[in-house]
């Protein structure tokens, strides 16, 4: 469950950043710096989602029976 949720939020948050930096922060609206600001925090926050989530499944290990 916990693995569904990372995923939601860095997929989220990755689609808030490249939307905020391609329709808000490239256009000229006057607010360059509070919307790169939220871009970026926006791609560190999809950053520590995939760090979380493929660090979740390091040293697991797979139980191999002897009759497989």
């Amino acid at each position: 469950m916990v693995d569904f949720l990372l995923s939601i939020v860095g997929l989220a948050s990755v689609g808030g950043a490249i939307y905020v930096f391609f329709f808000r922060f490239i256009g000229q609206n006057g607010h360059w710096m509070w919307d790169g600001i939220i871009a970026v925090v926006l791609a560190i926050v999809f950053c520590i989602c995939a760090l979380m989530l493929f660090l979740r499944h390091v040293n697991k290990e797979e139980e191999i029976h002897i009759t497989q």
